[in-house]
């Protein structure tokens, strides 16, 4: 896996979040998020934020997964819509990182060039509970 240039790094902020279900294989819960992104490389100029609603697994123990969805939404007017899946590692003592691949669809002319990207989105939270975190976008090649 080759990852290309940075295109956006911000800092995000949680919203509302609930717990779905609760089971053996762990808890299911629905969150959100923004976060504020300045562009570059590629997206250089595109600042934007970000608003996403994802669905997470967290097992008792190991990896959780999620599958998020949400709007890009550039300081310029131009709308993109955004869907992906992450993992997320948590360690004991440590903040949790997670990592996901992102798709991107847009009618805009402007930024045209997101319906050809796959990203590579990494998170690192700043407290246990995810209510801040740092986010950057890559550009995988």
């Amino acid at each position: 896996m080759v990852i290309g240039e940075k295109l956006w790094e911000g800092k995000g902020k949680s919203g509302a979040g609930f717990i779905k279900s609760v089971g053996m294989e762990g808890v299911t819960s629905i969150y959100t998020w923004t976060a504020q992104m300045k562009g570059m490389g590629k997206a250089k100029g595109v600042d934007c934020n970000l608003n996403i609603t994802g669905k997470s697994m967290t097992p008792p123990k190991g990896i959780a997964a999620s599958k998020d969805q949400g709007l890009l939404m550039t300081m310029t007017g131009d709308m993109g819509i955004v869907k992906g899946f992450d993992l997320m590692k948590m360690g004991m003592g440590k903040n949790p990182t997670s990592v996901g691949l992102w798709t991107f669809m847009t009618m805009s002319e402007k930024i045209g060039w997101l319906n050809d990207l796959i990203a590579v989105v990494t998170f690192e939270a700043l407290d246990p509970m995810w209510t801040e975190m740092n986010v950057s976008i890559w550009e995988w090649k």
